[in-house]
């Protein structure tokens, strides 16, 4: 059997980049029957939707955990280490414990690897099969389930979970999922098992004629954002995060303070809160409002929204497609109309990248272009053509246009660039699909 360092094991999984996205159950299937899934005593909470799948799932696993409930959860993409992607029992998996569980697989990833005729597993699946290892090895009650591309064939659909959240739906990954909200959806809606309690965000009408059909076919039950559960109230405390009040499914919740600045969060914090609710009735018990208080203080989120230092002000907000672009700059001009903005962008070749770079040059005084160093990552000479393209064709006429426009090789330089040069009242953020972000203090 190999034993893999930290660094081995990181190195294994960099390399399982090149096997791509892979659509289907078939590996993950096989990994779970050696593993003997069916006596996996585990229940499974699934989180699928466009955005805001990682902060509902990392808020709805705290405040299980918070209730005494042996909790973990696995989360995509990593923003600085592998390790963020999994956690359990109130901590985020040790460098050490991720290496071994990597090792334990290992035979079985290559017994995978030798007999599925599509080839290898891909680096999702093979993160996923941890995720489920991981529970079997620490009698986990419960694990939330971020879905990565899609649902159907997504990974983390190999569970059999009692329920399901979606979160919302825009258009992405269209050559795979479909090129219409309603084919994506119903892509999205395959998370859904027999039996299921159901909990969405989404008022589209396109999306919940789909979920409805779906809850139908399986005998479940759905609860929708504005009917079933909703904010009563919230108020943003500055950059800190926010006051808010929530009319869960069942009881009421007062006085929580969410420390997550995005202005999205109140809402992926209602959909999480009516998650916990169904996972608690189906165990007999209830949510409690005093116990939800400090959970939600211990709930932490790379890269949404997240503030890294305050003079200057540094942002991290990973908006890796349209919509989440949307949100972020919405929440920029909310906070910081007047500042000077300097936006670090990076994008991934199979995104959405025209309408991402559009909508980022409408907020930037100063725009620097760079890479995330990652394979599928976009040149910034191809993103910095774009630019001068769209600018020469009058496509953003209509737009405020950045006065400087840089193209360095990395986040961290380009962060280094703009720390150098920003005022102390200027704003620093970094954008787009952020994949290897360094800390700092």
């Amino acid at each position: 059997m190999k034993n893999f360092t930290y660094a081995q094991a990181t190195g294994y999984l960099d390399k399982c980049l090149i096997f791509g996205i892979k659509p289907g159950l078939s590996r993950i299937k096989k990994i779970l029957d050696m593993l003997g899934y069916p006596k996996i005593k585990t229940d499974f909470i699934h989180i699928v939707g466009t955005n805001g799948k990682t902060s509902t799932t990392v808020i709805t696993a705290v405040i299980l955990q918070e209730h005494g409930i042996r909790c973990g959860y696995h989360i995509s993409p990593h923003i600085t280490e592998y390790t963020e992607r999994l956690w359990y029992c109130g901590s985020q998996i040790k460098k050490v414990r991720f290496a071994k569980l990597l090792s334990d697989l290992f035979p079985l990833i290559e017994d995978v690897n030798a007999t599925d005729p599509e080839g290898p597993m891909t680096q999702f699946e093979i993160i996923a099969a941890m995720a489920f290892k991981l529970a079997i090895d620490e009698n986990l009650d419960v694990m939330v389930l971020e879905a990565g591309m899609g649902g159907r064939w997504d990974a983390t659909n190999a569970a059999c979970s009692k329920i399901a959240g979606l979160t919302n739906v825009s258009l992405e990954h269209t050559a795979v999922l479909g090129k219409t909200i309603k084919k994506i959806a119903i892509e999205k809606s395959k998370v859904i098992k027999h039996g299921a309690k159901v909990a969405t965000l989404s008022n589209d009408e396109k999306v919940l004629e789909v979920l409805r059909n779906e809850v139908c076919a399986t005998k479940s039950r759905l609860y929708i954002y504005g009917a079933d559960f909703y904010i009563m109230h919230q108020e943003k405390n500055y950059l800190k995060g926010w006051e808010v009040q929530i009319k869960g499914i069942f009881s009421e919740y007062k006085n929580l303070f969410l420390p997550l600045a995005g202005n999205y969060q109140p809402q992926n914090l209602c959909l999480a809160v009516a998650l916990s609710e169904l996972y608690m009735h189906s165990l007999g018990r209830d949510v409690s409002s005093e116990l939800l208080k400090p959970a939600l203080k211990k709930a932490r989120i790379k890269g949404r929204f997240q503030v890294l230092r305050k003079e200057p002000v540094v942002i991290a907000d990973t908006s890796h497609n349209p919509g989440g672009i949307k949100n972020f700059v919405k929440n920029i001009n909310e906070n910081f109309k007047t500042n000077k903005k300097i936006i670090i962008f990076s994008v991934l070749k199979d995104k959405d990248y025209k309408k991402m770079l559009e909508a980022v040059c409408g907020i930037a005084d100063v725009l620097i272009l760079t890479s995330s160093n990652v394979a599928r990552s976009l040149d910034p000479g191809a993103i910095e053509n774009l630019f001068y393209k769209l600018r020469d064709s009058k496509s953003l006429v209509s737009k405020k246009m950045p006065g400087e426009v840089i193209k360095m090789d990395s986040i961290s330089n380009s962060l280094n660039y703009a720390l150098n040069t920003a005022g102390i009242n200027d704003i620093i953020c970094i954008t787009g699909s952020i994949t290897n972000l360094e800390n700092i203090v």
